[in-house]
């Protein structure tokens, strides 16, 4: 079963989402087991968990997943994380395999680091991937545009048109 919310940024290489079994209160085990499996035949290698707490570390394991945890606080304190990740991602991606990237139930960091990934890697603004990662079902947050420099706006969606009664 796929994950609710998941962004392929680089299809096959670089998935970002919302921690496998859900976030917060509405984790579920047997949701967990599955969208690991999930991860595993897309043929992910290795999980970046960016929770603050370690939890699912070692369902990774027991599925033979490699995984890699750096935990972010907030989004507003997540440049650190940012300027580690990056160049972790670069290397890492190089190998064989993708790799999935994963928050707990607030993804707004992750839509980020994916943002940033591809604009390193293949130019693209950050505002347009962080709107494909909000396409996707993730979390956008002006926080997230701006630990990115992007625009609020150009990541929205336009509103939709109410229709009016003649």
């Amino acid at each position: 079963m796929a994950p609710k919310r998941i962004w392929w940024a680089r299809p096959r290489k670089l998935c970002l989402l919302e921690r496998p079994g859900g976030g917060g209160r509405s984790h579920r085990p047997e949701r967990r087991e599955a969208e690991i499996a999930y991860l595993r035949e897309a043929g992910v290698r290795l999980v970046v968990s960016c929770m603050t707490t370690r939890h699912n570390l070692s369902d990774y394991e027991a599925a033979g997943l490699d995984w890699h945890h750096v935990p972010v606080v907030s989004i507003e304190r997540g440049s650190a994380a940012l300027d580690e990740l990056l160049p972790f991602l670069k290397r890492e991606l190089k190998r064989r395999g993708a790799i999935a990237v994963h928050g707990d139930r607030h993804t707004d960091f992750v839509a980020a680091l994916g943002a940033a990934q591809l604009h390193h890697t293949r130019g693209i603004d950050p505002a347009e991937g962080l709107a494909r990662a909000r396409e996707a079902g993730l979390m956008v947050t002006p926080e997230a545009c701006a630990l990115l420099g992007a625009d609020l706006d150009l990541v929205q969606p336009e509103p939709q048109a109410v229709p009016t009664r003649s």
